[in-house]
């Protein structure tokens, strides 16, 4: 295949990845290299890609924030994730001050521990059972990404079922 065609190829490879969900540079990058396809080639169709607007790091990076936030993810969670697909740690910093607030973020802490208390409400448990219930949903909030003086706060608040 001569150069041309090989380019063709790579855009309409990406413009079909595209289609699913925005994409970090990192990503397409990482996705034209497993597909066999040369650096040049890669730079290229990413420079055209940003050209358009098909690629951009900073909306990336505004939308990816707001959708992990609805399903209840934390800063520190969205932040690693974001590292993982390539964001420059500057957008990120800018992206996470415009969208993380640590008094949201509690609220939404102790929304999660409602819902999840709410399960178990009825269910009369001995103290040692109520201890090893807080240590399983701080595990969980810190899965969920949420730091730690926030989940310790809010289980502090916590009146558990019982």
């Amino acid at each position: 295949m001569d150069e041309e065609e090989v380019l063709k190829k790579a855009r309409n490879m990406v413009l079909r990845l595209l289609t699913f969900r925005a994409r970090s540079r990192k990503e397409v990058y990482d996705y034209l290299e497993r597909k066999g396809f040369s650096e040049n080639v890669s730079a290229a169709i990413v420079k055209e890609m940003e050209g358009y607007g098909y690629i951009n790091d900073e909306q990336f990076a505004e939308e990816f924030i707001v959708s992990r936030k609805l399903r209840g993810h934390g800063i520190k969670k969205v932040r690693y994730e974001l590292y993982m697909k390539g964001i420059d740690n500057q957008i990120v910093d800018q992206k996470v001050n415009e969208h993380f607030d640590p008094d949201q973020d509690l609220a939404r802490i102790k929304e999660l521990l409602e819902q999840r208390m709410a399960r178990r409400a009825g269910i009369d448990e001995p103290e040692e059972e109520r201890e090893r219930l807080l240590r399983r949903e701080a595990a969980f909030l810190k899965r969920r990404g949420f730091q730690d003086n926030l989940i310790m706060k809010a289980l502090k608040d916590l009146d558990p079922p019982g």
